[in-house]
């Protein structure tokens, strides 16, 4: 699954965020990777950046699988920006 949005303005930045079924979970910044990890026993983790020079945002990506499915919530400064 994978969740994408824009970030910023006028500073932009792309973040786009990955879950796999068997615990891949990705982060990319305007094509960067942030966070690659796998996490196997996890079925819950939060993960916090920041994106930006001049315009400095706290991000906070919150992964979840489960019997009901994956999910992805993406935050901006404490405001929820996107979820799956």
């Amino acid at each position: 699954m994978k969740l994408r949005t824009i970030v910023g303005d006028p500073e932009r930045h792309e973040i786009e965020v990955e879950q796999g079924w068997l615990g891949q979970r990705k982060v990319t910044v305007d094509g960067d990777d942030i966070i690659d990890k796998w996490a196997l026993i996890s079925f819950n983790e939060t993960q916090r950046f920041t994106v930006g020079e001049q315009e400095r945002h706290e991000m906070r990506v919150k992964f979840s699988r489960g019997l009901s499915g994956l999910k992805i919530d993406i935050y901006c400064d404490d405001k929820l920006l996107a979820k799956s």
